[in-house]
């Protein structure tokens, strides 16, 4: 009888085990799995990421240029009298800027934060330059573009609501059908009084120095999403 009962308490011992290391076998292969799809999910994510960063990259170059010609135009008019040779509406066109639209695309990245993803999508430096970017770097930049577009707009109050210069801003959206009344060797006189003006100088040279510190700050950004597609591309390639 003891013989018996030894035997089965063997028998059930061992099915316990076999039963535990069936559960355990479960669990690392369901681990593993649940592991892999992560890990795809992540590279899914990272190459979403590359997409938008390239798209930033193309309109950061495409700012620079804007600011720069901005730059040459408003240079040119403060150091020398020869911009009044042009005509009042290109004198016009030299003076008067446009205000950068240029966000970063976030979409991806508010896609890997919403499943927890951000802090394992690589090795740490990574993990910082991606939040880094999306995070600190967003968050300056759409400071800027506002400050930029509200500094643009109170420039072109000066320039379009002043009483003796009929403005030539319906040339911006390619409206000509409207006539001016004023003759234009009077626009272009009271034109050219504008920007010799003292306040007049003030406002360009304010605008100058908007345009400096845009390209700087828009090429340290430009500089930050290429160095962040490299790291990405190198991750994925491994």
């Amino acid at each position: 009888m003891e013989n018996n009962t030894g035997k089965y308490l063997k028998y059930a011992i061992g099915e316990i085990f076999l039963v535990m290391v069936g559960i355990l076998l479960a669990l690392q292969v369901n681990n593993w799995n649940e592991n892999r799809l992560k890990k795809i999910q992540v590279y899914t994510y990272l190459e979403s990421i590359i997409t938008d960063l390239k798209s930033d990259i193309s309109l950061y170059q495409l700012s620079i240029d804007v600011y720069e010609k901005h730059i040459e135009n408003i240079s040119q008019v403060l150091s020398d009298n020869e911009y009044k040779q042009l005509k009042v509406d290109s004198i016009y066109t030299l003076i008067t800027r446009t205000w950068g639209t240029n966000t970063i695309k976030t979409q991806t990245y508010e896609k890997i934060k919403s499943t927890g993803l951000q802090d394992i999508l690589g090795t740490v430096e990574i993990d910082n330059a991606v939040n880094n970017y999306y995070e600190e770097s967003t968050t300056f930049f759409d400071y800027y573009v506002n400050w930029n577009r509200e500094m643009t707009n109170r420039d072109d109050l000066f320039w379009n609501y002043a009483n003796n210069f009929e403005t030539g801003i319906l040339e911006r959206v390619n409206s000509t059908s409207i006539p001016y009344q004023q003759d234009p060797i009077k626009r272009k006189a009271e034109l050219v009084k504008l920007v010799e003006s003292t306040l007049g100088r003030n406002y360009l040279k304010n605008a100058l120095s908007r345009d400096v510190f845009g390209v700087k700050i828009i090429k340290d950004f430009k500089a930050k999403a290429e160095n962040l597609v490299e790291l990405i591309e190198e991750q994925i390639d491994k």
